[in-house]
């Protein structure tokens, strides 16, 4: 950077009248003062003298406005555009047993400390680009996995986005193997840019020997820890016999491995790869395989394929006489509990219909081998039969659990109380009188529920539980029931209603053999959700008690550390172009502010007590990210939705957090899934020097061979651009001058009164 100063005064047009001003200034300030000292004999008048002539000659310079002018000249030096080609093609292999990937990412260091040479001339700066034009940070993609290549098009992007630079030259690194776009390289001499281009010679020996594999069969989804088997083709299509290895991945960690021998010549056999996985989520898996010698093409020697793992679920068997709002509400949370695998039969028949001899029988000891939990609900004794209700009584006392719910006909005279199964539920049936209420109530939780019993807590804190159930929407009416059977626990009443002196009981449970038996007289819990979620309100109630209650049933962990984020998309896999649908919720746990959908308030004790927000980001193969847009659901204030249209093929990557308004991050979950690419880059395994050549002559540059990648910094024309600009300081307008002038006049006045030299 040079530099050229100069002192001018703006307000100074002709020189001798400020200096006819100074003078006249100067005479009349050393008269005054002589004056002074005659009448005074002090020589404290000189000092005087000159303080008030600082002062004076201080504000004249302010009033000529000195301004300080520098010119500054910055030198910028030239710029060289590299391209890479990062395409799938570059997977194959070049001379010397490396990928063509290699040997350009070598020439591309080769290049950049060839044009860093100081000796060479001024100093060069190098921009990296992939072969979709886009800027790379430092260095080039550690795989190549862009399923298209337009060189043409990589060229106009990068020279487009350097175009405000002393741009110097471009050079392209690829195989030439265009196979989108126009390949008609005329268009780039408006660029008025040289083009430099490094190819690979053709290879005659490619596709000699090739083993490539072909994923047959696999399963869609799996249960976690249970071992799942891939079948997998692999071919080879000439050459010596060689043992190959087939490996399946998932990112870059290996999860299982298998050795297949495959014979001289042509050959294709099945492997079966078995492997457990052992988390659960949606995963992308890879197939790989790899030979011992000689194969030159490698593109075609792996492929993805999704697989989700879902966790052991509870299965629940419902079955209900009537398609109610209790039923359907319930479905609905049940189905959207990750954690459930539910089976929902409800009675399609008119009940009053007597010819149904012949039905098959819904509950028999082998059917119910398959379910954790079983749920009656509204019916009457007489839809199922005495040896059904046997096999469910059985199956009770085996270790398993029974809930039954209320309605008008449960706990009615034609209910279950005729059935055998009376005999294992916890209560005992009203033998003559009202069996059904309609006053709505809100439910009162026994000291017996709270203690030993984990479906009522939300929060952890029973304080705050006791207050969010008092302020729950009332139930409409519930069962009546005569009391309790000895050994059995009331976990809610009705303190409206009265029997035998005592609150109605509305759920009690008890022991029955190694399994359990409960029952809830109310059959309107749908009230919990539906009122509240009418008002944009989480229904964190209505999903939590029954959450909890199916698991208790289950004999799983009562408490249960629940995901407080979870992240999926609509399919496992998609077309390249095709919109992929993102949907991340929080259980139920937090509840969006509709004002700002993006933020949320936690209303579990697990969740930080702050405000948080929610984001998606996408990241693809080549390690690129993408923050995805998403808005909350109004209908579901713990939902969050988002789309995504992905224009590569290959495994993508979908994480969200959620982070509080301090930037501390609470939980991060991630899935995967796969885009299915065009496969354009591998119909062709040959090099195109010919489509590299045409490049470098339509705009005044060479082409080299890849060997002799170096030589293109040779023809680089090494310049720098100086740009000069101008800086300008008003000295007069700083606050140090008129401070000066301020305090030389001040002193001389306090001093001049002091010694009365007025």
């Amino acid at each position: 950077m040079a530099i050229l100063a100069s002192l001018h005064f703006d307000n100074v047009a002709h020189a001798w009248v400020w200096l006819l001003l100074a003078l006249g200034g100067a005479v009349l300030l050393y008269r005054t003062y002589t004056k002074i000292f005659a009448r005074s004999e002090q020589r404290l008048t000189w000092l005087l003298m000159g303080l008030r002539g600082f002062g004076l000659v201080a504000l004249l310079l302010a009033l000529a406005k000195p301004t300080w002018t520098r010119d500054l000249t910055d030198v910028a030096p030239g710029r060289v555009a590299v391209v890479i080609d990062n395409s799938v093609s570059m997977q194959l292999a070049a001379g010397g047993g490396s990928s063509r990937y290699d040997a350009a990412k070598q020439a591309v260091r080769s290049l950049e400390q060839s044009l860093n040479d100081a000796n060479s001339g001024p100093h060069v700066t190098v921009d990296l680009f992939d072969v979709q034009g886009q800027r790379l940070a430092d260095s080039p993609p550690a795989e190549p996995r862009v399923r298209s290549t337009d060189l043409v098009r990589a060229v106009s992007q990068a020279v487009t986005q350097l175009r405000s630079k002393l741009l110097l030259g471009v050079i392209v690194i690829s195989d030439g193997a265009a196979n989108v776009g126009s390949k008609d390289a005329r268009g780039l001499s408006e660029l008025r840019v040289p083009v430099h281009t490094v190819g690979f010679p053709a290879d005659p020996q490619a596709g000699a020997l090739d083993v490539a594999l072909r994923v047959v069969k696999s399963d869609k989804s799996v249960i976690v820890h249970n071992a799942t088997k891939v079948d997998v083709q692999v071919t080879k299509s000439a050459g010596p016999a060689t043992t190959a290895t087939v490996t399946i991945q998932r990112g870059r960690e290996a999860v299982a491995t298998q050795q297949v021998n495959l014979p001289a010549g042509q050959t294709e056999t099945v492997v079966s790869v078995q492997f457990t996985p052992a988390e659960t989520g949606n995963f992308v898996y890879t197939v790989a395989v790899a030979a011992e010698s000689g194969e030159r093409q490698l593109a075609n020697n792996r492929e993805h394929f999704p697989l989700q793992v879902n966790a052991d679920p509870i299965r629940v068997f419902y079955i209900d006489g009537f398609l109610r709002y209790e039923y359907r509400f319930l479905v609905a949370a049940l189905k959207d509990d990750p954690d459930v695998s539910l089976v929902s039969v409800v009675r399609r028949l008119n009940p009053e219909r007597t010819d149904t001899a012949g039905n098959d029988p819904l509950l028999t000891a082998e059917r119910l081998k398959s379910f954790d939990v079983v749920l009656l609900g509204d019916m009457e004794g007489s839809m199922l039969s005495a040896s059904e209700y046997q096999a469910l009584v059985d199956w009770v006392q085996a270790g398993h659990s029974l809930l039954v719910l209320g309605g008008y006909r449960s706990f009615g005279p034609d209910g279950f109380c005729a059935t055998p199964l009376a005999d294992a539920l916890p209560i005992v049936f009203v033998a003559d009188g009202m069996t059904q209420t309609e006053e709505p109530f809100v439910l009162n939780i026994t000291e017996e529920g709270w203690r030993r019993y984990p479906m009522f807590k939300l929060s952890g804190d029973r304080v705050k539980d006791s207050s969010l159930w008092s302020a729950a929407p009332p139930l409409a009416g519930a069962g009546l029931v005569q009391r309790l059977k000895p050994g059995a626990d009331a976990l809610a009443v009705n303190p409206q209603i009265q029997i035998d002196g005592q609150p109605a009981v509305v759920m009690a449970a008890q022991r029955y053999g190694q399994g359990h038996t409960v029952v809830l007289t109310a059959d309107t819990t749908w009230r919990w959700s539906r009122l509240t979620r009418v008002v944009a309100q989480a229904d964190t109630l209505y999903t939590r008690f029954w959450s909890q209650t199916i698991r208790w049933l289950a004999g799983r962990e009562q408490e249960t550390k629940r995901t407080p984020l979870v992240v999926s998309t609509d399919r496992p896999d998609y077309d390249v172009g095709k919109t992929v649908g993102i949907r991340v919720v929080g259980r139920s746990d937090f509840q969006s502010d509709q004002t700002d959908g993006l933020k949320i308030h936690p209303t579990d004790a697990g969740l930080p007590t702050d405000e948080v927000t929610v984001s998606a980001e996408v990241v693809d193969e080549t390690g690129k990210s993408l923050n995805v847009p998403l808005r909350a659901n109004s209908a579901e204030p713990h939902v969050f939705l988002g789309n995504y249209t992905p224009s590569l093929g290959g495994r993508y990557e979908l994480h969200a957090t959620l982070k509080t308004t301090a930037g501390a991050q609470q939980a991060n979950q991630t899935t995967e899934f796969l885009v299915h690419g065009e496969d354009l880059e591998l119909a062709d395994a040959g090099t195109d020097s010919k489509h590299l050549q045409a490049i470098a002559a339509a705009t005044g540059g060479t082409y080299h061979n890849i060997d002799a990648a170096k030589d293109v910094a040779d023809q680089i024309e090494r310049r720098e651009r100086r740009l000069t600009r101008t800086e300008t300081t008003e000295l007069w307008d700083s606050p140090a001058l008129f401070l000066f002038f301020l305090a030389a006049v001040t002193v001389e006045w306090l001093l001049r009164r002091k010694w009365q030299l007025v």
